[in-house]
């Protein structure tokens, strides 16, 4: 009997995993939009922590001053600039069309001009995921907020009872791995941490640079393409390009002088970002490989579509850390630094 029941044993087991591959690839969306969730839960945990830690304030107070601060900051954000980025957006929305159709006359009509067109043409095409992924946000808007909405609770869950769902999780491991795992997630924890909290000041710092230098080159909209530029950092390498495109399509259409100023602002936001702004924020954020970086955006993108895109990288983060401690620690058997070691996953 126990030898036909370790028989039946090896393809039950393949049974379990090809069934629960199959709903992990059908319920994908869920799955990242739970991610999602716990992406707001590690930025209300990360504005809170200096209340609980230096203050030594209660979690659950210090939480709601956390989620009153960034609500107030939001609504206030929205209430002064709110109107000019829509109606900016909307012109930009008009200006992008007739500004590359006006391009497209003078540029043909040189070989150099003609390659350049073509260059921008495959650009363009190589944009189409972005643009593809904005569509569909706007026509589903409907959609778009009731996932915002069932995301932003989800994440206030999440932040006020992580012991519940972190004990949840550690079940289903076997109780011999159970410490381990435990290890494993808070170093994922503290990872997405750092990597959330640098992000959102890459984000600040670029979309801002960009939007005071248009402004002061005289670009129409500016405000547009700093908020453009700005939220296109949190998707590395692919995002900050494409919002690029349509700034130095609009700045062409103003002159050649106003060309030249869009792309050193541009150029110079980017290079201020990678030379100053990462490696100060580097000790308190996770170096990721750039490479394995336009690999996960690329592969998400492929695999998931836009939401696949969104979070790739903060996926490839938890990636990275879980192989670094599963398997280059525990299998191979190398010691390596860690954060609070060494001041960040490098």
């Amino acid at each position: 009997m126990r030898a036909r029941a370790r028989g039946f044993g090896a393809p039950l087991q393949l049974a379990v995993l090809v069934v629960a591959g199959l709903l992990v690839w059908r319920l994908a969306d869920v799955l990242l939009l739970a991610f999602g969730a716990i992406l707001v839960a590690v930025l209300l945990n990360a504005l809170s922590e200096p209340l609980t830690i230096r203050l030594r304030w209660p979690r659950p107070l210090a939480l709601a001053l956390a989620v009153a601060g960034l609500t107030v900051a939001i609504g206030g954000a929205v209430w002064l600039f709110g109107q000019q980025i829509a109606v900016q957006v909307a012109t930009l929305g008009e200006l992008v069309p007739k500004a590359w159709s006006a391009l497209q006359a003078p540029l043909s009509t040189s070989p150099l001009g003609a390659y350049v067109l073509d260059d921008l043409q495959r650009l363009r095409h190589a944009d189409g995921l972005v643009v593809q992924t904005a569509s569909r946000l706007i026509q589903g808007s409907a959609s778009t907020a009731a996932a915002t909405v069932i995301v932003l609770f989800s994440g206030l869950y999440l932040a006020f009872h992580p012991a519940t769902y972190l004990r949840g999780a550690l079940h289903l491991i076997p109780p011999p791995r159970r410490a381990r795992a435990g290890q494993v997630l808070a170093a994922c924890g503290e990872a997405l941490n750092r990597w959330l909290l640098g992000q959102l000041a890459s984000m600040f710092l670029v979309g801002g640079s960009v939007g005071l230098g248009l402004w002061w080159a005289g670009v129409p909209s500016p405000l547009a393409l700093g908020v453009l530029a700005g939220l296109a950092q949190f998707v590395p390498v692919v995002g900050p390009w494409a919002a690029t495109l349509p700034g130095l399509i609009v700045a062409a259409a103003q002159g050649p002088q106003t060309l030249a100023w869009a792309a050193a602002i541009y150029l110079g936001a980017s290079q201020f970002e990678a030379n100053v702004v990462t490696p100060l924020l580097l000790r308190q954020m996770v170096e990721l490989p750039m490479g394995l970086t336009l690999f996960a955006v690329l592969a998400m993108g492929v695999l998931l579509g836009p939401l696949g895109v969104l979070f790739a990288t903060p996926l490839a983060v938890v990636a990275y850390v879980v192989v670094r401690h599963l398997y280059v620690e525990d299998v191979l058997g190398d010691r390596l630094l860690h954060p609070q070691a060494s001041g960040g996953v490098a």
